[in-house]
């Protein structure tokens, strides 16, 4: 949820375990509310995906910058990320599974 509206709706979640990162949720990009995503210009790589896109979510007069991710032209190795996209847990409102809300994960210290 952000800014009062479901951005994703979905049955299909497909859940990234990286070593020392909290679980990653990445959505098909067609169950993601497309009206709520403006693209921006930053941009990350990682090693082991590719170089990553970013868009900022927007609803009314609400803004998360840079709050969602996805590798258009992942890696050989990750072809199945290439229309997925991933929200930061902490750059939306609140996040729903099966009509319960769900806490971001909370990583042990090194």
């Amino acid at each position: 949820m952000f800014g009062g509206e479901a951005i994703v709706d979905t049955r299909q979640a497909f859940v990234l375990l990286e070593t020392r990162h909290a679980p990653v949720y990445y959505f098909a990009t067609s169950d993601v509310g497309a009206s709520a995503l403006s693209p921006t210009d930053h941009t990350s790589h990682c090693p082991f995906k590719g170089d990553a896109r970013y868009w900022s979510l927007k609803v009314g007069d609400q803004i998360s910058e840079n709050a969602v991710w996805g590798y258009p032209d992942p890696l050989p190795e990750v072809p199945a990320l290439a229309d997925l996209k991933a929200f930061y847990w902490d750059r939306v409102d609140s996040w729903w599974l099966d009509d319960v809300q769900i806490e971001a994960p909370v990583m042990p210290a090194e």
